[in-house]
């Protein structure tokens, strides 16, 4: 079957910051991006009743947005009480998975046609790895990257051919600057082909926070 055409956005948009969902009484809507992002990027690369994957689901931004345009979400989400106030909220409860995201291929998905997530972010300088809860075996940025590069292979797997893969990051000012976009770009570059990278300036956003990164990957694996 041919690859169907994918609109491609240009790589300088303007969006509203808007935080729309309340977040829950255990947590801040500090790890969540605006609803307006999702919903631009299922406008330019997806239509009704189409399969919209993501692997780090969070606070379930990208799945509630999904559902609301009338595509079918699906989902892993590693932290059980996210999992839970995620799940309890969506018509779809059942496609969204609690566990690890490396372990997705395990969880009997459908072909995805389109993915969007924002992955747990990580300094370079931190030893700290979020892909590994920590653990004093897997720590360092080199291994966090590596983890990153492994569980886009099997998102790979999960996506038709051609399908559309959206990562959202920013690079972190610190103690040491973390071009971040640029080296999650190398990592699931290896995986996926590349095809652009999309600056988000934010309208009526928070000072310090003026404008994000979307990465655009187009998935070349078989299908």
């Amino acid at each position: 079957m041919p690859e169907r055409p994918k609109k491609m956005d240009p790589s300088f948009i303007t969006l509203p910051y808007r935080l729309e969902r309340a977040a829950p009484r255990f947590e801040s809507n500090a790890i969540k991006y605006p609803e307006s992002l999702v919903r631009h990027f299922l406008k330019s690369f997806t239509k009704r009743g189409e399969t919209v994957f993501d692997p780090f689901a969070g606070l379930g931004t990208t799945l509630f947005v999904a559902e609301e345009m009338g595509r079918i979400p699906y989902g892993m989400e590693a932290d059980p009480q996210r999992h839970a106030w995620v799940a309890g909220q969506m018509r779809h409860w059942n496609n969204l998975v609690c566990g690890d995201s490396f372990d997705l291929l395990k969880a009997g998905f459908p072909k995805m046609d389109f993915c969007m997530a924002s992955p747990p972010f990580m300094a370079r300088d931190h030893r700290w790895n979020p892909l590994y809860a920590g653990s004093p075996d897997k720590a360092g940025y080199a291994q966090y990257l590596k983890r990153m590069k492994a569980i886009y292979r099997r998102v790979s797997a999960v996506m038709k051919r051609g399908g559309t893969v959206i990562v959202h990051a920013d690079n972190l000012h610190g103690r040491t600057y973390t071009p971040l976009v640029h080296d999650l770009g190398a990592a699931i570059g290896g995986v996926m082909r590349l095809e652009n990278e999309i600056i988000v300036a934010w309208e009526g956003g928070p000072k310090d926070y003026a404008h994000t990164h979307c990465l655009v990957f187009r998935n070349t694996g078989a299908a």
